[in-house]
């Protein structure tokens, strides 16, 4: 027995702190709302440039709002809209083709609007 209590260097157990679960939960979560806003970017939805076109058309210039927006909508042109466009074209006929041209009409403007709200 006395051997025993002479035995002095055995001491309880230490409790060693381990923070790499922490340290892998911190990366994960970095990993994963990178992931997300990639996500986000590669998915989203790009406008068309030519319908940004469409959408900005100048209508202070007749002559280059004529050929924009006949050179433009092309793109667009489906059974939908087809007649109006048609329409469209052959009232813009007058506004190309000369050195002169008049303003475009308020009517006409209305009705290009109108074409350009119609595309999805």
């Amino acid at each position: 027995m006395d051997l025993l209590h002479q035995l002095k260097d055995i001491k309880p157990n230490v409790e060693i702190v381990d923070y790499s679960f922490y340290v892998f939960m911190i990366f994960t979560t970095i990993i994963l709302i990178a992931l997300i806003i990639f996500a986000f970017k590669f998915f989203k939805k790009k406008e068309n440039p030519s319908l940004l076109a469409l959408k900005n058309l100048d209508f202070s210039n007749s002559k280059k709002t004529a050929y924009e927006f006949t050179r433009l909508a092309k793109e667009f042109i489906n059974e939908e809209n087809k007649q109006l466009y048609e329409e469209l074209e052959k009232e813009l006929e007058k506004y190309k083709y000369k050195k002169n041209v008049d303003n475009l009409s308020p009517e006409l403007i209305e009705k290009i609007k109108e074409f350009i709200k119609g595309i999805k």
